[in-house]
């Protein structure tokens, strides 16, 4: 059996905006495959740490390497959902012409959709739940109906790390319920890491392989129950 690579490096890593240290002396390497839900009260550096490994802000002290590179070097192998986002779209839109529009974006020119591109779109919309209504006009969707959609667009380009931000805010229940339906099937089919960002882990937490607690200017890695339950909802 093949041992685990690391695909995230961190050594007394230091996020934050400039004299704004958020989160300090984090040290932490995550492997390829590996799921990790990461808690902690609001405002304390989670959504800074992915910006910070994506490259859009920069760390303030310490090193981090993603891929084998520095932060924002290989993310065309990442996929980022953000907590909030705007979107200025037609009425006309749907929720594929979005997922195509993703397809090798960071490439120039337009993109050749063949028949593996096709195969491999119908294959996501079914496991993200979204095939029924990807043709639909995307501003017409519900909720969590467009956040599945976000899940088929973060898929489309095979990824080998996904950074999601708060996913499961603002979904009823049912929508809720129907996301993290999509993430175990993900899980179950694709191979990539993921990072979660949630105050909301108790029905996925079984599928996640340890858990960053932000806490106290740091963070750690952990599975003990009062560490999760302290600022997200989980059991175990």
């Amino acid at each position: 059996m093949n041992t685990p690579s690391p695909i995230i490096r961190c050594h007394q890593l230091e996020v934050g905006y400039g004299k704004n240290i958020l989160a300090k002396n984090l040290d932490l390497t995550v492997y390829e495959n590996q799921w990790i839900g990461i808690v902690g009260k609001n405002g304390i550096g989670k959504s800074t740490f992915f910006k910070t490994l994506l490259g859009i802000i920069p760390s303030l002290a310490g090193t981090l390497s993603v891929f084998g590179a520095s932060a924002g070097k290989n993310n065309k192998i990442i996929s980022y959902i953000p907590q909030e986002r705007e979107l200025n779209l037609t009425e006309c839109t749907s929720g594929i012409t979005l997922i195509k529009a993703c397809y090798k974006g960071s490439s120039f020119g337009i993109p050749y959709f063949t028949r593996n591109f096709e195969k491999n779109l119908d294959f996501i919309l079914e496991i993200t739940g979204a095939k029924r209504y990807a043709s639909e006009a995307f501003h017409a969707l519900s909720g969590g109906q467009k956040k599945r959609i976000y899940l088929a667009q973060a898929l489309i380009n095979n990824p080998k790390l996904m950074l999601l931000d708060e996913p499961l805010s603002d979904l009823d229940p049912l929508a809720k319920h129907e996301f993290i339906k999509a993430l175990k099937r993900i899980h179950q089919s694709k191979e990539l890491s993921l990072l979660m960002i949630s105050h909301d882990m108790h029905e996925i937490a079984h599928d996640f392989d340890h858990f960053l607690h932000f806490k106290n200017q740091s963070a750690h890695l952990c599975h003990k129950l009062p560490c999760l339950t302290e600022d997200a909802s989980v059991t175990l």
